[in-house]
């Protein structure tokens, strides 16, 4: 149509005449927002929960390949390792492991460092008050007392500072509260205490300035040719960047399928890693002929996983 100036009478018109058009492209970017649609079928996005199981899957249609995974969230079941390996984890034990090491965490204004079979303190800036001196072990739970006076000379009760343990892939400290003056609580966090199932689970990596997560994480599943005519498939979490995640896998894999069977798909390459861009060990993954899946010391950390073919 010709150019209309500016206040002519005809916008209304031209407006209703693209109207259909605008309402198709809105109902199509309605459609490519709903969870787990995807624009081809090349790529999918998904959402993985705390507790769920699904088999995805993307087709290259032009090299008639095709990738899926399958997934069960949840904590690992480790059915190949032995019992025993689920023996108690007695704070005793993880004291005496760590003793001399220093951690810290942050909340809110404070930064709290605890020395294990030392003292705690809490800082910010050139502002630092001791906490509690290590006194003694109570079940799972260090005690440090003897801390400086809590408000003198109104109050000269001590600062004191119960510390429990919970699972996590790297030393740190969680959950730091004041429930009463002067008196707090924290969670330290370790590897240490991971292969006993009682003691709670905090996936997120120490010295992290993200908080935890709801247990709900993005993921995308793509399968692509490279360009030397290999077919990748890859299957990550959009958070990777990311030092930790609540989440934890039962079992996974990524496996590639050609569309004809008498297709001799090899494996050229195979990866996997938890947050934080670290790769799971040779004993964490299975590599098959055409898939990757967790191993027998797979802990259930997972954020990225790879296979690439040789060339088809």
């Amino acid at each position: 149509p010709a150019y209309s100036p500016p206040g002519e009478n005809v916008g209304s018109t031209r407006m209703a005449d693209r109207r259909p058009f605008v309402q198709i492209l809105c109902a199509f970017i309605a459609l490519c927002s709903i969870e787990g649609h995807s624009l081809d079928n090349r790529i999918h996005s998904f959402v993985v929960t705390g507790e769920s199981r699904d088999t995805l899957s993307v087709r290259l249609p032009q090299r008639k390949a095709s990738c899926s995974f399958d997934y069960m969230a949840g904590q690992p079941q480790h059915e190949n390792k032995p019992s025993e390996d689920k023996a108690e984890v007695r704070a005793e034990d993880v004291l005496e492991k760590l003793t001399g090491q220093c951690t810290q965490g942050q909340s809110g204004y404070w930064t709290y460092q605890i020395c294990l079979g030392g003292i705690i303190r809490q800082f910010h800036g050139a502002d630092s008050y001791m906490l509690g001196t290590y006194s003694r072990v109570e079940g799972r739970i260090l005690k440090y007392n003897k801390g400086l006076p809590c408000d003198p000379p109104k109050n000269m009760a001590e600062r004191q500072v119960d510390v429990s343990l919970a699972c996590s892939d790297k030393l740190g400290v969680q959950l730091i509260s004041e429930p009463s003056t002067c008196k707090y609580t924290m969670t330290l966090v370790t590897p240490l205490v991971c292969s006993d199932p009682s003691y709670p689970k905090l996936m997120q990596s120490a010295g992290s300035t993200v908080p935890a997560d709801d247990g709900h994480e993005e993921w995308l599943l793509e399968i692509r040719e490279t360009e030397d005519g290999k077919i990748a498939c890859i299957a990550h979490s959009t958070e990777e960047r990311l030092s930790g995640s609540q989440l934890a896998f039962k079992s996974f894999s990524l496996k590639i399928d050609h569309d004809e069977s008498s297709a001799n798909i090899e494996i050229d390459s195979a990866k996997a890693r938890r947050m934080g861009r670290v790769p799971l060990g040779s004993t964490e993954i299975k590599v098959n002929q055409d898939s990757i899946s967790h191993g027998e010391d797979f802990n259930g950390k997972l954020s990225y996983a790879e296979v690439v073919t040789k060339p088809i």
